[in-house]
């Protein structure tokens, strides 16, 4: 493989994928790439390209659910691609940088704007692809630009161009490499207290420290997922290891043990009930590998 030639300080074999993940369940990567730089990331992603070679792209595993497999595309991580800096109320933020500490490091800093991410895991390049947020703010309000890497290298695309929408984003399908986000000056202990504010909300409705990868599935039109799951009588529900939350009926959480066909299991039975009952097909906001 030319890429071992190229980068052999940034290419692993047989890694286990479950550990990340916030579910804890998958199973091995045969390629794990982990670029430092991104322009490592631009090189590796040029040769695959160039070899016609499919791969996956893994950030921070919190809206995955990967099957007990060995998955024998090329896994990309970009966990290490977290550098950040500021310039006056612009943030140029890498792809890898998580969440949780992106928003603490902004209102530390007195910029506003990313208060309602708190709470949410994972990394900014995915919360990018599917506009993270709520009904506190999406993160697509902030976006003044997005760096990509395709097959002709970087390129960044202005966010009118994005079409940032409900849980989904002009970006999938490409590789995130980083972006620049426009906040607001503000106080930084308002800030802390409406970030702090915003956590305690989704702490006493959500099982944050639960094994999860958070919300199963998009609320249909008018209505919330949630609720129809609870209505029909799945909180607390198990197959295997899976079990819907007695908190939040629209996280299913691993107990102990849990495999990915005890949750898809649980999924179908969900999605199965969710139409016969009310005529909805539930379209799931996870991603399945």
């Amino acid at each position: 493989m030319i890429l071992a030639e190229t980068f052999p300080d940034i290419l692993r074999t047989d890694v286990p994928l479950g550990l990340m993940t916030s579910f804890g369940i998958g199973g091995v990567a045969r390629r794990f790439i982990q670029p430092r730089t991104i322009e490592e990331l631009a090189v590796v992603v040029a040769q695959f390209n160039k070899s016609g070679t499919r791969f996956r792209i893994l950030g921070g595993g919190t809206n995955l659910l990967i099957k007990s497999r060995e998955i024998t595309e090329p896994v990309v991580c970009l966990g290490k691609l977290r550098a950040l800096s500021l310039d006056g109320e612009r943030v140029r933020v890498e792809a890898g940088m998580p969440l949780g500490r992106l928003v603490t490091r902004c209102g530390r800093e007195g910029l506003a704007g990313i208060e309602a991410l708190a709470g949410i895991p994972g990394t900014l390049g995915g919360a990018l692809m599917m506009n993270s947020g709520g009904r506190h703010g999406w993160i697509g309000e902030v976006v003044s630009e997005v760096t990509c890497v395709d097959a002709g290298g970087l390129t960044t695309l202005p966010a009118e161009k994005i079409c940032f929408a409900y849980r989904d984003s002009g970006l999938r399908g490409r590789v995130v490499a980083a972006a620049e986000l426009l906040l607001k000056r503000a106080d930084a202990a308002g800030i802390a207290m409406r970030r702090g504010a915003v956590l305690a909300e989704k702490r006493r409705s959500q099982p944050l420290t639960a094994k999860s990868a958070g919300c199963v599935f998009r609320n249909p039109p008018g209505q919330y997922a949630g609720q129809l799951i609870e209505a029909a009588g799945f909180k607390g529900a198990r197959v295997g290891g899976a079990m819907v939350s007695p908190l939040h009926a629209n996280f299913i959480i691993n107990t102990g043990g849990a495999t990915a066909d005890d949750v898809l299991r649980l999924i179908e039975k969900i999605r199965e009930k969710i139409l016969k009952n009310y005529n909805v097909l539930l379209e799931l906001e996870i991603e399945i590998w």
